[in-house]
């Protein structure tokens, strides 16, 4: 089998477990699409164990597009009730999110100072932390552009997905025993 034909069929495997992942459900409460990032660290440990490589122009590939289409969906989704949600509450609201970026950002780089973290994962975590894959994305292309090795780079990745499901995992149980009815 050709180097792009199974990365193609490996992707489409992950995605196929992750949809399914999304669609489960626990009291009306389920990942939805963030099942997908779920499905992507099963299938790669298996794909790991296995021993495959896949071809990494190809993934850098896949890995661009993606992250376009996903921008671009939300820019859709989101773009023309932008405007409309800044003369409610949306300022406030606004203005919260923006506080959230920024502590996660202190918070980042306290960890990276006292922990000496290497900067790729630091920023990573960051980005999986407050679930922001453009920030990866941004991330990653900078420390390319900036001759850091590919190893690096991709542990940038790999923390991303480790901090990820757990902002899932915690929205996940809260949004569970909110829809549990423990007045009975």
């Amino acid at each position: 089998m050709s180097d792009i034909a199974l990365t193609v069929s490996v992707l489409a495997l992950v995605a196929v477990v992750g949809l399914w992942i999304g669609n489960i459900k626990v009291r009306g409460v389920g990942f939805g699409i963030g099942g997908v990032l779920f499905g992507g660290i099963i299938v790669g440990h298996f794909v790991d164990q296995a021993g495959v490589t896949l071809s990494g122009d190809m993934l850098h590939f896949i890995q661009e597009f993606g992250l376009i289409l996903f921008v671009y969906t939300i820019g859709i989704q989101v773009g023309p009730g932008f405007f409309a949600s800044l003369r409610v509450s949306g300022l406030r609201l606004n203005l919260f999110a923006v506080l959230i970026v920024i502590m996660g950002g202190l918070v980042t780089a306290i960890l990276h100072k006292i922990f000496a973290i290497p900067l790729p994962v630091v920023l990573g975590i960051f980005s999986g932390a407050v679930t922001n894959t453009p920030a990866l994305g941004a991330g990653q292309q900078i420390l390319r552009d900036l001759g850091t090795p590919v190893d690096l780079v991709d542990q940038m990745g790999m923390s991303y997905a480790m901090a990820y499901p757990f902002w899932h995992l915690r929205y996940f149980a809260h949004h569970v025993a909110d829809a549990a009815d423990f007045s009975r």
